[in-house]
């Protein structure tokens, strides 16, 4: 099993300034890396340059000191960030599925942090069954005898729990069609393990 990474964007002790330029760094990497189809990015690329575009600016607008800028130049670093955050998901997504996550991750210009305490468990399969419904199926091992499971709608930013059962198999419904969710779990033994990478599927 390969190592499992955590991707960090390491943005936000940054300037606004500094913002914009990692930002811009990341997007640039991402780009010209191979590594993240563009028709499959959560955001897409003219999306985040948006935000960039948005952020710079309005760093500007407060360096001529306009009425209300500085509390709007703060509130267009939380929309980037914001995005990248979720572009930071999508990219330690993408790596943890290959054989070198190290160094996809740090193609996109991200920072490669090993995942440490509990080893995450990661045979996770998610099955569209449609009518709003995905399956998830996760396998038992010895001494496991419940499951915690989570979902995310905004690509890996925030999770929820949607069900913790003895089950090792459950249904998600009453989704969205065409939109994307994320799921991960935990086994509970005697203790319970981190949660795993998250996988994600389309809802039919």
């Amino acid at each position: 099993m390969n190592t499992k990474f955590r991707a960090a964007l390491k943005m936000s002790t940054l300037s606004p300034e500094g913002k914009v330029t990692k930002a811009t760094n990341i997007i640039s990497l991402m780009q010209s890396s191979g590594n993240f189809d563009a028709a499959k990015l959560p955001i897409p690329y003219a999306s985040m340059t948006t935000a960039v575009d948005n952020l710079d600016k309005a760093i500007q607008a407060a360096a001529n000191s306009a009425p209300g800028s500085i509390s709007f130049m703060h509130e267009k670093e939380r929309v980037l960030l914001s995005v990248f955050n979720l572009m930071r998901s999508y990219v330690e997504m993408i790596a943890n599925d290959t054989t070198d996550p190290k160094t996809i991750i740090e193609s996109a210009g991200l920072i490669a942090l090993i995942n440490v305490g509990n080893t995450p468990v990661t045979d996770l399969t998610l099955t569209s069954i449609g009518n709003g419904i995905i399956e998830a199926t996760v396998p038992r091992a010895k001494g496991e005898v419940a499951f915690s499971y989570q979902m995310s709608n905004d690509g890996g930013i925030t999770w929820i729990d949607f069900d913790s059962s003895r089950l090792s198999t459950v249904q998600i419904k009453n989704l969205n069609p065409a939109s994307t969710v994320y799921i991960r779990y935990a086994a509970i033994g005697k203790t319970k393990t981190a949660y795993s990478q998250p996988k994600h599927a389309i809802v039919l």
